[in-house]
């Protein structure tokens, strides 16, 4: 065997075992899991690629069921070439391979947002969408420890607390980041020992966004000072996230003293004034997460409002707290905590009526198949069990239409009430028709609202109407 095949073999096999020990330490999917790969086609995602399907694919002992996801955002010419390449890949190693092409920049700029957040948005959408209809458990990406020494330096200056500060984790919800425990000189090493192909993208070379600005700028002046910042910034995020279990824990230990009452069909909560009182001001702060959290509410609180809430139950004046249309109340030794009741200050409750399935074939082939009072037109794929109505709640995202009813993005409803020009003191009092994953419009009697998926072709029908 020649020198340079043993250097190779020796780095493959010491790569591998570094993702397998942070494995060990920090978990992994389940074996059988249906995982969906994100791969841009670059050395992170393309390492990432091989080592799930030669190390996790179907014959090994994980077993996992693999698909490989693509999207060209239409920034570089180069793009579509990448596209290609990674679309070879799915089929040298026989995955589905599923692509979307977006206009990034137009898209951006049609949405008064950053291309940065318009291409994550579209692409995490387009990873969902697949989740949801191709029946994928996780989506896999390949973040590494120097993007999570960015992460965590980006929310330290942003002035994060221990859960900001923990960085991204291994397995978060729906996603998995196997290689969050090598560096991306460990990466660039394995796919070069291993000889596979993989495209640079240059504009990760030029200082445009903040976290290129942090990678090139500020992490290398960093170095100077401390030259393993990185994995330093690696393992306050890893303390951080031990540090944040233990204290959530704490409070699950006192959350039975805390709480005496919990009504979650309303919802409303009882809190022992006292116990809350005497909490340690790290489990204050978490508390009024948690019962914010119950509520579908906004769960990040300023200084401000952290004082404004120890005042309160302090009862000291004003004794009440009110946020996105939840009031907290002192009230003698307990603290009451409910939703404002909208339909008191004489606003409307409106309701779905008449919902039924349709075939539709777009508007191309027919007009909607609406009733007379019918206002009402969706893709079941959209609304499984149906849609239905709601107020808002944190971190909603709004689908934006055309004329002819399709989806042409997606905007935070928070930024879409501000464009609507809608008065912030009436906006938690507004109902909004919701699908799945996203709200579909704003939900009011005599307004149609219908969305049109080319790939569909069976639909909700129904009208709102309100309540007497």
């Amino acid at each position: 065997m020649s020198v340079p095949d043993t250097v190779n073999e020796t780095c493959i096999r010491d790569f591998e075992a570094s993702v397998n020990n942070y494995e060990v330490m920090h978990g992994s999917v389940p074996s059988g899991s249906a995982v969906l790969i994100a791969c841009s086609g670059g050395p992170d995602s393309i390492a990432l690629l091989h080592w799930l399907v030669t190390c996790k694919g179907l014959g090994t002992m994980t077993n996992l069921k693999l698909g490989v996801a693509c999207v060209d955002h239409s920034l570089r010419p180069e793009s579509k070439a990448e596209l290609a390449m990674v679309k070879i890949y799915a089929e040298q190693y026989q995955l589905p391979f599923y692509e979307l092409t977006i206009d990034a920049a137009q898209l951006a700029k049609e949405r008064r947002q950053s291309i940065e957040t318009v291409s994550r948005n579209e692409r995490y959408d387009f990873f969902r969408r697949l989740l949801r209809t191709e029946g994928y458990q996780y989506i896999a990406t390949a973040h590494h420890q120097d993007d999570q020494g960015e992460t965590i330096l980006a929310h330290l200056l942003r002035g994060a607390g221990t859960n900001g500060l923990r960085g991204m984790q291994c397995i978060e919800g729906d996603l998995w980041r196997p290689f969050l425990g090598v560096t991306k000189t460990a990466i660039l090493g394995y796919v070069k020992a291993l000889g596979l192909t993989f495209a640079h993208d240059k504009t990760n070379d030029e200082p445009l966004y903040l976290r290129n600005r942090l990678r090139l700028e500020v992490i290398p002046l960093l170095k100077q000072y401390n030259p393993n910042i990185v994995a330093t910034l690696a393992r306050l995020g890893e303390n951080m996230a031990i540090d944040e279990a233990y204290l959530q824990q704490q409070l699950e230990i006192l959350w039975p003293s805390l709480c005496m009452n919990l009504d979650s069909r309303t919802p409303a909560i009882t809190l022992q004034r006292q116990a809350v009182a005497d909490l340690p001001r790290a489990l204050f702060y978490r508390l009024w997460q948690r019962v914010f959290s119950i509520f579908n509410s906004e769960t990040t609180f300023s200084q401000k409002q952290v004082n404004e809430l120890y005042e309160v139950v302090q009862g000291k004046k004003p004794k009440q707290f009110i946020r996105s249309n939840v009031k907290v109340a002192a009230q003698y030794d307990i603290i009451q905590v409910g939703r404002l009741n909208t339909t008191d200050k004489g606003h409307p409750v409106y309701r779905l009526v008449g919902l039924r399935c349709v075939t539709w074939l777009g508007p191309t082939v027919a007009p909607p198949p609406l009733k007379a009072d019918e206002t009402v037109l969706i893709p079941q794929t959209m609304a499984k069990q149906g849609p239905y109505l709601r107020h808002r709640k944190a971190g909603d995202r709004i689908v934006l239409r055309r004329k002819d009813g399709r989806i042409w993005g997606h905007k935070k409803l928070k930024d879409w009430l501000i464009d609507q020009k809608i008065p912030q003191a009436d906006r938690d009092a507004l109902w909004f028709l919701c699908g799945d994953t996203t709200v579909l419009a704003l939900g009011m009697p005599k307004s149609i609202t219908i969305i049109w998926d080319e790939q569909a072709t069976t639909y909700w029908a129904c009208s709102i109407k309100e309540e007497n």
